[in-house]
C-alpha cells in the first residue's frame, strides 16, 4: 500500500480535471467539425538577470522540500497501523475542502458538474481505501502541538524574566560589596602606612635612647620583684656619714651628673609602660643626697 499525502492528491485531481477537459474537447470537435485554427504562441520570455538576485535571496530562508524515501514492505505490514477514526475524519474533511477549488475553477454549469462528479468519484475511492491505508507510527518529532509549544514559550519567557532580575539584583549587590572593599582596602592602606610611620619613629627614638635604658631592657625582669634598688658595695663596712658625702665635691658632681642623666632618661622613657615609677624612686632617693640638712 502506498501513502497518500495532501499534495499526491491536489495533483490527482488536477490532472483528472485536465483529463475531462481534453475528453470534453474531443467530444466537442466530433459534434461540429470547424476548420483547424492556428494559435501564434509567443517565443518563452528569457531570464531576466533581475530574477537571479531573487531566487539566491529565497534560497536563504528555509522551505519544505519533497523527498523520496523508500521503505520495505516487510515494514510496511510490521510497523506501519491504519490512522485511527478521528483522523480519518480529519482527512476525510481535507478531501471535500479540495472539491471547492476545482469546481469553482470552471465558469460552465456543464463543466462544472462534470468535475464536480469527477472529483466526488475518487474522494469517494479514496475515502473508502482510508480505512485500510497503513500510515507510519507517530513519533515525538512528528507530533507538533501548537499550544502547548506556546504555553512552554510563555513560561521560558517569564522565567527568562525572572533571572534578568535575579541577575540585575545580584550585580548591584556586587557593585555595593566592591565598594564597600574598596573603602576597607584603602583604610587597609592608611593603617599599613600608620604602622610603618609608627616602627620608624620607634627605632628612632630608640636610637636615641640612653645606653643605660638599653641595659634595663636586656636585664630579664621577675615578676615578682618590684622597682630596681640602688646598693651601695661595702655600705656595711664604711663608716662615712651623709655629711661627708654632701661635703665632698667629687660626689656632688657626680650627683648632678647622675641628676642630669635620670632626667634625660625619664623624658625618654615616658612612652614605656613600668618604668616610671622606678625612675620617681630613683629620683627621689637621688633628691635625699642632695638636699640641705635642716
Amino acid at each position: 500500500m502506498l501513502l497518500v499525502s495532501p499534495c499526491s492528491v491536489s495533483t490527482a485531481l488536477f490532472c483528472l480535471h485536465v483529463k475531462t477537459r481534453r475528453r470534453n474537447l474531443n467530444f466537442r470537435s466530433r459534434q461540429d467539425p470547424t476548420p483547424s485554427t492556428y494559435i501564434c504562441t509567443m517565443p518563452p520570455k528569457r531570464k531576466h538577470t533581475d530574477d537571479i538576485p531573487q531566487e539566491d535571496e529565497s534560497k536563504r530562508y528555509a522551505y519544505l522540500k519533497p523527498h523520496v524515501r523508500r521503505v520495505p514492505e516487510k515494514t510496511i505490514k510490521s510497523k506501519w497501523t491504519p490512522l485511527p477514526e478521528p483522523a480519518q475524519e480529519k482527512v476525510k474533511d481535507m478531501f471535500h475542502s479540495l472539491e471547492r477549488p476545482v469546481i469553482m475553477r470552471n465558469q460552465n454549469e456543464r463543466k462544472r458538474i462534470e468535475a464536480q462528479g469527477a472529483v466526488q468519484a475518487v474522494v469517494r475511492n479514496l475515502s473508502k481505501r482510508l480505512p485500510r491505508m497503513p500510515f507510519p507510527p507517530i513519533t515525538k518529532e512528528s507530533n507538533f502541538d501548537y499550544e502547548s509549544a506556546l504555553n512552554e514559550h510563555r513560561s521560558l519567557e517569564a522565567h527568562l524574566a525572572t533571572m534578568n532580575d535575579s541577575v540585575d539584583l545580584l550585580k548591584a549587590e556586587i557593585a555595593k560589596e566592591e565598594a564597600l572593599l574598596a573603602g576597607e582596602t584603602k583604610s587597609l592602606q592608611q593603617m599599613d602606612k600608620n604602622a610603618k610611620r609608627a616602627e620608624a619613629e620607634r627605632k628612632r627614638q630608640t636610637k636615641n635612647e640612653h645606653p643605660v635604658l638599653r641595659q634595663l631592657d636586656a636585664l630579664p625582669q621577675a615578676e615578682d620583684s618590684g622597682s630596681s634598688e640602688f646598693v651601695l658595695l661595702g655600705a656595711k663596712d664604711s663608716q662615712v656619714t651623709l655629711d661627708e658625702l654632701e661635703t665632698d665635691p667629687e660626689v656632688q658632681g657626680l650627683m648632678k651628673q647622675l641628676h642630669g642623666h635620670l632626667q634625660s632618661m625619664q623624658s625618654n622613657t615616658a612612652p614605656f609602660a613600668g618604668l616610671g615609677d622606678a625612675i620617681t624612686r630613683a629620683q627621689a632617693a637621688l633628691d635625699l643626697y642632695s638636699m640641705p640638712n635642716d
